[in-house]
């Protein structure tokens, strides 16, 4: 079992899926359910935003044990560089030998999915009623969770295998986020010739962002500024700037507080260089925060206890598709699934936490019964 979830993880990473582009993947895990004998369902979220293929749905019914249907999700895109992956087994590392991502965020969860599929339908585990999400563009603001049909899913209770780092790890806190557009207009002129008749937008979203307290604003909250775009020549003042930013606490309060000191700084950069401003927020998603006593965290501290392993209840400044399957009823939690230097050319997986993923899921689909009633 343990060389061929290895295999599973490999044959995955080879196939390219980031963002918008998951169709090949997409039908690997449809023809993967069918062959184990259980029927997948793909809905038309990729039509709603422009991608390859849609969430794969998978149900799986209980073996041996009374309990309510649990959930586990992962997401199938990667983030680039992500094309033409290369693996390599490293001694007890599996590397990207080339020039892209790993991609073990989120195949390394894909993968021990898959062979709790693969289990099922060989009869090899006791269990309740499981279902399986298998989402799209989750690396682009969550747009896959964003357009599930959430008819199709029973579960009131789930485990999202998206965290970096050793698996033990359980995010019970996840923060809200705020996207923020700055919009600054000044007036064009010649460059070399009457410069004195334009306003340069540019300058005004310099100094905007100059003003803006960004990184780490506190244990609780950050702050970015992650695009800048504008002008349309080098001997042109430009008239208009776009700049781009987010922020993010587990806070609401400290949220606010933050966006607002934002918009301040760009309408303190309008007065001072003559510059108009329009600002423009939209919420990314809601964050939550489940009790460490809760029920359901107690389920997967309890199963990682059974295997000897040491688990932390922990929260975490990213978002993941547990922030809208919390935010629409559904308890979810995050689990770590072993990789590391997520989102860069270093990323890495350990072989073992894999193993111990897979595991520890199978222990948590055995004693899901504890949430009867919960």
């Amino acid at each position: 079992m343990e060389d061929r979830l290895l295999e599973t993880f490999l044959q995955l990473v080879r196939i390219d899926s980031e963002t918008f582009h998951e169709g090949r993947v997409v039908d690997f895990v449809v023809n993967w359910a069918r062959d184990c004998g259980f029927e997948a369902y793909v809905d038309n979220a990729g039509k709603a935003i422009g991608g390859e293929a849609g969430n794969v749905y998978v149900h799986v019914p209980a073996a041996g044990v009374e309990a309510p249907p649990l959930l586990f999700c992962s997401h199938l895109d990667t983030v680039s560089p992500g094309r033409g992956v290369e693996p390599l087994v490293r001694g007890e590392r599996v590397i990207s030998a080339g020039k892209t991502v790993l991609g073990a965020d989120c195949k390394a969860g894909v993968a021990v999915m898959l062979e709790l599929i693969r289990l099922a339908g060989e009869g090899g585990f006791p269990r309740g009623p499981l279902e399986f999400l298998f989402t799209i563009a989750e690396e682009k603001q969550l747009q896959g969770v964003r357009n599930l049909e959430w008819e199709r899913i029973r579960s009131r209770h789930a485990f999202v295998l998206d965290g970096s780092g050793e698996v033990g790890g359980i995010i019970n806190a996840s923060p809200t986020q705020d996207n923020l557009e700055f919009v600054f207009t000044g007036r064009a002129a010649h460059a070399g010739v009457e410069p004195e008749k334009g306003i340069n937008a540019i300058y005004g979203a310099c100094w905007a962002v100059s003003l803006m307290r960004l990184g780490r604003i506190d244990s609780e909250t950050t702050a970015n500024v992650g695009i800048i775009r504008g002008g349309r020549a080098v001997n042109i003042v430009p008239d208009r700037a776009v700049v781009e930013g987010e922020v993010r606490s587990l806070d609401q309060e400290k949220l606010e507080e933050q966006r607002r000191s934002m918009i301040r700084a760009a309408i303190e950069a309008e007065a001072a260089v003559g510059v108009g401003v329009e600002v423009r927020t939209e919420r990314a998603y809601e964050g939550f925060r489940i009790d460490p006593r809760d029920p359901l965290v107690l389920l997967a501290v309890e199963a990682g206890k059974a295997m000897g392993m040491r688990m932390e209840v922990r929260s975490s400044g990213g978002g993941s598709d547990a922030n809208f399957l919390n935010a629409s009823g559904i308890k979810a939690l995050v689990l770590n699934m072993g990789s590391r230097e997520a989102h860069t050319t270093h990323e890495y997986l350990e072989i073992s936490d894999l193993r111990r993923l897979e595991r520890l899921c199978r222990e948590i689909a055995g004693a899901a019964g504890r949430l009867r009633g919960k």
